[in-house]
C-alpha cells in the first residue's frame, strides 16, 4: 500500500514537473521574425531549441521603425521579455538605465566567447558585457545593374553627380526611379539613417564625439541639399516608408538604394531570378562611408527566465547556425565563421561587402556622437527639422541653422 502511495505521489510529482517545464514560455520580441529568410532562420533555430529543451518560445513581431519605442515602453510597464534583439543605438541608454543583465556568465557557459566579433566591445561597460552581436553587416549600395543598363548607364555611379545623372536617365528612359530611400516621417529612425548616409558621406555628422553640435556644418547643408534635390525633381519617390521603397526595388522599379545586405537576402528569397542583375557596391559619396548599424542580442535584467534565455541565445550562436546566417541570409553574423569555398565562388559580392566594411567604416550604430544616452531625443529633433526642409516649409540652410540653435539650447539643459 505504501509502495503504491509512493508510486502515485512520484507520478504526480513527475507530472507536475513536466507540466511546469511545458508551462515555461520565453518571450522574444524582434523586428526580424517576419523578415523573409531572416525570419525563417530564427524560426528554424527556435524550433530546434524548443525540441531540445522542451521550452516554448513566443515570438513577437514589432516593426523596426517602432521597435525601440514599443519595447522600452513595455519593459517600463513591467512586460519584460526573456531575450530580445536590440539596435546598436539602444544599448547605451538601456545599459545606463540598468535595464540589461550582464551576459558574461552566459558567454562562458555557452562557449562562444572566442568567436564573438570585436564589436562586442560596444556593449561592454566597467568590465561587464551587456549584449552580444547579432549581425554587423554594413549599409552601402544595392544596385539593379539591368535597370541602369536599360537607361544607358554602363556602370555604377562613382560620384553624387553621376548618381544624379543616372537617376535622371533612369526616370526619362525607363519610367523607374534611379534612387529611392525611406522618407516617411512617421518612421523617424529610417529618415535619420538615410541622413546619416549623406552627412557621413560628406565627411561630417550631426554632432561630434566631444558633444559639439554640427548640424549646420556646410558639408551637411550640401549633403541634405542633394537629398532635397532628388525629391524636388521627382527622381526619388516621396512619402514612402523604407519597406515600400524596398518593394519598389523588388518590382524592378528602382535602380539604386543605400541599403544593407538584408535587401540582397530579400531579393534572393522573393525574386531569385533577379539575383544575376543585383550587386553590392560602394556608396558614391565623397567618403564612401559604409555605416554599420548592426544589432545585438540582450537579456533584460528582469527577464523571467534568464537561464533558458541563455540557452536559446547559445542555440542562435552555434557555429552551424552562424554559418547558415552567412550562407543562407548573405549577411555578416555576430561571430567569426568560415564560409565554404563553394559559397564564396557563387557569391563573390559577399567578399566585396566585407571589403567595403573594412575600407570605408562610417561608425557603428545610429546614435549621434556624444549623445549615446539621449540618442532618441536628438534623432527626433533632426527628423523634425528634415520634415520642414523636405516639405518645402524652409530652405536647407535656414532649416539646419534653426536645428543648430535648437540642439545647442537642448544641450545646455542636459
Amino acid at each position: 500500500m505504501k509502495q503504491l502511495l509512493f508510486s502515485a505521489v512520484a507520478t504526480i510529482s513527475l507530472s507536475l514537473a513536466i507540466a511546469g517545464a511545458q508551462a515555461q514560455t520565453l518571450s522574444v520580441p524582434s523586428w526580424m521574425w517576419e523578415e523573409g529568410n531572416v525570419g525563417v532562420w530564427f524560426k528554424n533555430n527556435t524550433a530546434q531549441f524548443e525540441a531540445a529543451e522542451g521550452t516554448k518560445v513566443t515570438p513577437t513581431q514589432i516593426p523596426s521603425a517602432d521597435f525601440e519605442k514599443v519595447v522600452t515602453t513595455q519593459i517600463a510597464g513591467g512586460a519584460v521579455p526573456d531575450l530580445m534583439t536590440a539596435f546598436t543605438s539602444m544599448l547605451p541608454p538601456m545599459i545606463d538605465a540598468g535595464t540589461l543583465a550582464p551576459l558574461d556568465q552566459c558567454i562562458a557557459d555557452g562557449g562562444f566567447g572566442d568567436r564573438l566579433l570585436p564589436s562586442v566591445s560596444f556593449a561592454q561597460v566597467d568590465g561587464k558585457t551587456y549584449g552580444v552581436p547579432l549581425t554587423m553587416s554594413p549599409w552601402s549600395v544595392v544596385v539593379n545593374k539591368k535597370l541602369l543598363a536599360d537607361a544607358g548607364i554602363a556602370e555604377m555611379p562613382k560620384t553624387v553627380e553621376e548618381l544624379y545623372a543616372a537617376a535622371k536617365a533612369v526616370k526619362e528612359k525607363t519610367g523607374a526611379y534611379g534612387y529611392a530611400f525611406g522618407n516617411d516621417m512617421a518612421a523617424p529612425l529610417h529618415v535619420y539613417i538615410n541622413s546619416m548616409q549623406w552627412v557621413l558621406g560628406y565627411g561630417s555628422d550631426w554632432s561630434q564625439p566631444d558633444g559639439t553640435i554640427t548640424a549646420n556644418d556646410p558639408r551637411n547643408i550640401e549633403a541634405i541639399g542633394w537629398i532635397k534635390r532628388f525629391m524636388d525633381e521627382q527622381l526619388a519617390p516621396v512619402g514612402l516608408g523604407v519597406i515600400q521603397a524596398r518593394d519598389l526595388f523588388l518590382d524592378g522599379k528602382v535602380a539604386i538604394m543605400f541599403e544593407g545586405p538584408w535587401l540582397m537576402t530579400q531579393v534572393q528569397s522573393q525574386k531569385p531570378e533577379m539575383m544575376a542583375d543585383i550587386d553590392f557596391e560602394v556608396v558614391p559619396t565623397p567618403t564612401h562611408a559604409a555605416i554599420t548599424g548592426g544589432a545585438f542580442y540582450v537579456i533584460p535584467a528582469k527577464s523571467p527566465n534568464p537561464e533558458a534565455a541563455c540557452k536559446l541565445l547559445t542555440t542562435y550562436l552555434s557555429e552551424d547556425a552562424q554559418r547558415r546566417w552567412l550562407e543562407d541570409l548573405l549577411q555578416i553574423p555576430g561571430t567569426k565563421v568560415q564560409a565554404s569555398p563553394e559559397f564564396l565562388a557563387k557569391n563573390a559580392w559577399v567578399g566585396k561587402m566585407a571589403d567595403i566594411a573594412a575600407q570605408y567604416p562610417g561608425g557603428i550604430g545610429y546614435a549621434p556622437p556624444g549623445y549615446l544616452i539621449q540618442a532618441a531625443e536628438f534623432r527626433q529633433m533632426v527628423v523634425d527639422a528634415l520634415s520642414e526642409i523636405y516639405s518645402g516649409k524652409t530652405t536647407v540652410e535656414d532649416g539646419l541653422n534653426a536645428l543648430q540653435g535648437k540642439l545647442e539650447n537642448w544641450k545646455a539643459t542636459l
